[in-house]
This record gives C-alpha cells, sequence and structure tokens, in this order.
C-alpha cells in the first residue's frame, strides 16, 4: 500500500486535548441532524493481491496525489504557469467534495485492510488542510457526518445506520487493532478543536451553498434545511463532531485499560 499512509495519518492527529468533553452516553446514536447516505457496498472484500484490489489502492493513492497537489498549488507560486486542468483549491468545500468521493469508494470496497488505514489518513488529511480555508459549515459538517457513521460501523463490525454486517467482519469487532483505535481516537478528538478553532475566525465563507458537493439533492436528507444560517445551530453541530466514534473508543479503550 502506498506510503502515503503512516505519515500523514500520526502527523495530523498528534495530541489529545486533556479537557475535551465527551458526548454524552444518551444522545450518542441520536443525532438531530441526519447522516448522508453512504453508497452501497460489495457482499464481500476484495480478495488480497487481486487485480480489484490493485486497481482501487491506484485510484485512490492517485486521487490523494491530486488533493495534495491542489492543496500545494494555493500556497506556491511555482505552480503557476504549469498549464494543469486541476486548479489550486479556493474553498474548503472543495477539499471535502474530494475526499468524500475516495470515502465513497472505500466503503464500496468492503474491505477493511483498505478501509481502515485509508481513512485513518484521509482523517489526517482533513485535519491538516481545515485551517488552511475560510470555515465552509455545511461541507465541513456533511463530511464529519459520513466520517463518523464510516469509523463507528467499523468498530462496531456493521453499519451503524442499518445494523447490517459489514463485509470481512462476520460479526467480529476486533478487525481495528487497539494501535489504530489509539490513532483514530487521537485524530477525532483534535478535528473537534480544529473546528472550533476555524469556526471561531472571521472569515466564515457566507456563500457556501452545496453546487460543488456531492449529492447535492440530500441536503435535506443531510439536515441542512434545518440550519438556515442559524450560527447557534452551527455550533452545536460542532459538539456533535465524531459523536459517535468518540463515544465508542472511549468505552473500549477505557474497558482495557481497565483490564
Amino acid at each position: 500500500m502506498s506510503s502515503v499512509l503512516p505519515n500523514q495519518a500520526e502527523s495530523a492527529g498528534g495530541f489529545v486535548h486533556p479537557s475535551l468533553p465527551s458526548p454524552a452516553p444518551s444522545s450518542i446514536f441520536s443525532s438531530s441532524t441526519a447522516t448522508p447516505s453512504l453508497p452501497r457496498q460489495r457482499n464481500h472484500p476484495l480478495v488480497p493481491g487481486s487485480s480489484k484490489e490493485t486497481s482501487v489502492i491506484n485510484h485512490v493513492d492517485s486521487h490523494i496525489l491530486t488533493i495534495n497537489r491542489r492543496h500545494a498549488k494555493k500556497f506556491s507560486s511555482s505552480f503557476a504557469d504549469q498549464a494543469d486542468a486541476d486548479n489550486g483549491y479556493e474553498r474548503f468545500r472543495e477539499v471535502a467534495k474530494d475526499i468524500e468521493t475516495i470515502v465513497d469508494v472505500l466503503w464500496v470496497s468492503g474491505t477493511p485492510s483498505l478501509q481502515i488505514p485509508y481513512l485513518i489518513s484521509l482523517a489526517g488529511l482533513i485535519n491538516s488542510y481545515l485551517p488552511d480555508f475560510p470555515f465552509s459549515p455545511r461541507a465541513t459538517f456533511r463530511l464529519m457526518r459520513k466520517m463518523d457513521s464510516i469509523f463507528a460501523s467499523l468498530l462496531q463490525g456493521e453499519d451503524v445506520e442499518t445494523g447490517a454486517i459489514l463485509p470481512g467482519f462476520g460479526g467480529r469487532r476486533g478487525i481495528v487493532s487497539t494501535t489504530e483505535k489509539v490513532r483514530i481516537k487521537s485524530i477525532t478528538e483534535s478535528t473537534r478543536i480544529i473546528i472550533v478553532d476555524v469556526q471561531g475566525r472571521d472569515n466564515v465563507e457566507e456563500d457556501d451553498d452545496l453546487d460543488d458537493v456531492a449529492d447535492d439533492d440530500d441536503n435535506d436528507e443531510a439536515g441542512y434545511s434545518d440550519y438556515g444560517d442559524a450560527l447557534g445551530r452551527w455550533e452545536l453541530e460542532s459538539a456533535r463532531v465524531y459523536e459517535r466514534t468518540i463515544q465508542l473508543l472511549g468505552d473500549e479503550l477505557g474497558k482495557q485499560e481497565v483490564s
């Protein structure tokens, strides 16, 4: 697998805020905002070393490289004279759209050996890029809800929205290693802090429509119609970032420490 994975994931999730509040257990699976729908998964994981697995790896790697390149163009004048179809990012919702495309591909693959490390890497990438753009609440929280749903599903071995057993798990919950759980916990807790910081700035993107975000027709289902421009609702949403994932990891890692 590509060497892009460990470096990005570890560098982006390197600290844990000691006073970060945990979500209330009673509300862990009852957010008032619906999760963006996930595409249908394969029935079985990709065979290790198969041409299909290689194709997915190459596809994901190339898209991650494109995201990194477009981000670099935002800050480097060395790309200014290059004729390239991929322009530098101007808004985070453009980043979110490209990342969400990769997330969907990984989810459809139904292959935990690809999903877990790549999603950790993408979560770290989100943390790295969020501070570089004006805050784009709708696109950001849409992506966060989808990432939270997928991480929580992988931790439990079943789709948290439907209860269906995930491909490659067979009812088991130990597919995600303890090391990976610690990394996910660190990254997701860091994401909360980063979003609160970015949200507190003055450069919030006001024209934050979803024209460039995938699944535009699902805006109402995703809960956007309930928000309008009320700042208080965005603040409430920021408190729910990775709500399910953080609660599950807190419970699981806490039990391991006790034992």
